[in-house]
């Protein structure tokens, strides 16, 4: 049995009114809290459990998890007839709340008896951010394959329309994105704004290879952005549709597994350098688009 993971990446503002009553915790600190106790939250107005899983010291493991019910039937020995049942299902969550390169990644597995991963992971932080005294907003992106942007460029003879790019203000001084990163943090700064729009356009054509669309597009790729784009023949991309996903064989019983071997499959699911499930070929382009602890 197989288990695919979608890849996003973790954001953590800090927030201008702080509740003095908190203790300070840096952003890996601060995440380790939030996700270390079993808590209820709603989506689509259903009642959605994150349940902890106590695996790793590493990662932070949890199964986000919701009751589902179903007609079912009594044995044959009890007449075969119909009753309501109901079941627990669940999606497998890891997170690497380091606060450093490659850092704050996250990987949620796509169990279609859940919800999506985007959908569910979306209430999941509304929910978190919602409660008060927090002293650091948390937003979310999901990792893409920067290459497919490339392509899609390269198909349209390095010519756009326009790019556009909606930017998390950057949280950590790693990683890409130049004097993108620099610029964005200091309107973040000056605004207090958490998200930032910038679109590069002309009917003309734009250079998809310009250091400004490059510097973007790198800086998406470690998910801090969601970028669309659109050819001047009026073909569209977007990273939305380029989902970064790994697919790997699941481990049944973790009590069980041998450490190292626990790990490594943590590890593996969290691999921003791996997709091999690929849900956007080239002709998609134009659309819119109680172990130990280890």
């Amino acid at each position: 049995m197989y288990k695919t993971f979608e890849q996003f990446h973790f954001s953590l503002l800090l927030r201008d009114q702080l509740d003095l009553l908190e203790p300070n915790r840096d952003r890996e600190s601060w995440l380790r809290y939030q996700f270390s106790e079993r808590f209820l939250f709603p989506h689509h107005g259903n009642e959605f459990w994150w349940v902890p899983q106590a695996i790793s010291r590493k990662y932070i493991v949890g199964v986000i998890e919701r009751e589902k019910f179903q007609i079912e039937r009594t044995p044959p020995y009890e007449g075969a007839q119909e009753v309501e049942g109901s079941f627990w299902t669940g999606a497998m969550v890891i997170i690497d709340p380091s606060d450093a390169p490659a850092g704050q990644a996250v990987a949620v597995e796509n169990n279609s008896r859940v919800g999506l991963p985007n959908a569910i992971l979306s209430s999941l932080v509304n929910h978190r951010n919602s409660l008060p005294g927090n002293q650091y907003s948390l937003l979310f992106k999901a990792l893409f394959k920067g290459g497919s942007f490339w392509r899609f460029a390269a198909k349209h003879g390095g010519q756009l329309e326009y790019v556009r790019f909606r930017f998390t203000v950057p949280n950590m001084i790693f990683g890409a994105g130049g004097g993108v990163k620099k610029g964005l943090r200091r309107i973040g700064e000056d605004t207090d704004a958490q998200e930032i729009e910038v679109k590069i356009e002309s009917e003309e054509g734009i250079r998809a290879d310009s250091e400004a669309v490059r510097e973007g597009v790198e800086y998406g790729e470690e998910g801090n952005a969601v970028v669309t784009a659109k050819a001047l023949n009026g073909d569209r991309w977007s990273s939305t549709r380029q989902r970064l996903t790994t697919k790997m064989h699941s481990i049944l019983n973790f009590a069980t597994a041998k450490t190292d071997e626990v790990q490594q499959w943590l590890k593996q699911a969290l691999d921003r350098d791996t997709d091999s499930v690929d849900h956007a070929a080239d002709s998609s382009d134009s659309s819119d688009g109680g172990s130990s602890l280890v």
